[in-house]
């Protein structure tokens, strides 16, 4: 029988289920829950989105503050005419911090219909001529022009990363599974207090979730 487990269950690193007889590490019991959490709120994550910093925060606190503008960023680029419906896609987001101290973030995006998003509102995005030429050719997907003009639009509307590759990757999901259990790697390490490294204030998650980060606070 599979046994989904919260964080607020743990009061150590590992937690011993006599009934079960399983050991499950901090990690995996997380990982397990996220994608339970995913399962029920039939959240269909499409994109993998990876933001370095040139003037990257080292306080956790400060890149919460910093992700709601990212956030928003993002929403904006999806939605550019104010008000956000309640439909809108959700996002995860989960900080990592570099051998050097200093904090980079990754995202997990749901997708939109392409040609909805291009022919509902008016828009105003930047592609390249080659591009262009590409989809003009049609030798261009819509997922690779979301990708291009996300980058180029994230690194327009948020001034700490730079204008490099390296700055701004966005790429498609791939597997769901290791995606999540890559962005909790931190659970393996002595990088975060308990579970900071999940925003849990500028995350889409369930109520409950949200609930669930209070106990880990107060615990």
């Amino acid at each position: 029988m599979k046994v989904v487990l919260s964080p607020c269950h743990f009061g150590s690193q590992e937690l011993y289920d006599p009934k079960e007889k399983i050991i499950f590490s901090k990690r995996k019991a997380t990982e397990e829950w996220l994608e339970d959490v995913i399962d029920r709120e039939g959240i269909r994550f499409r994109y993998f989105i990876t933001l370095s910093f040139n003037k990257a925060q080292t306080s956790v606190f400060n890149q919460y503050a910093d992700n709601q503008h990212i956030k928003k960023v993002i929403l904006d680029f999806f939605y550019p005419n104010g008000k956000k419906p309640s439909n809108r896609i959700k996002l995860w987001f989960f900080v990592e911090r570099h051998l050097s101290g200093y904090l980079h973030l990754h995202i997990l995006m749901e997708g939109i219909d392409g040609l909805k998003w291009m022919t509902k509102n008016n828009r105003k995005i930047t592609l390249s001529k080659k591009t262009l030429f590409n989809i003009v050719a049609r030798d261009y997907s819509m997922d690779e022009v979301i990708t291009e003009t996300l980058t180029n639009h994230l690194q327009t509307y948020i001034k700490r990363l730079g204008k490099g590759k390296q700055s701004c990757d966005v790429r498609k999901i791939g597997n769901i599974h290791k995606r999540v259990h890559y962005v909790n790697k931190s659970l393996s390490s002595l990088d975060f207090d308990k579970w900071e490294h999940i925003d849990f204030q500028n995350s889409d998650l369930q109520k409950s979730l949200n609930h669930l980060t209070e106990e880990i606070k107060n615990d």
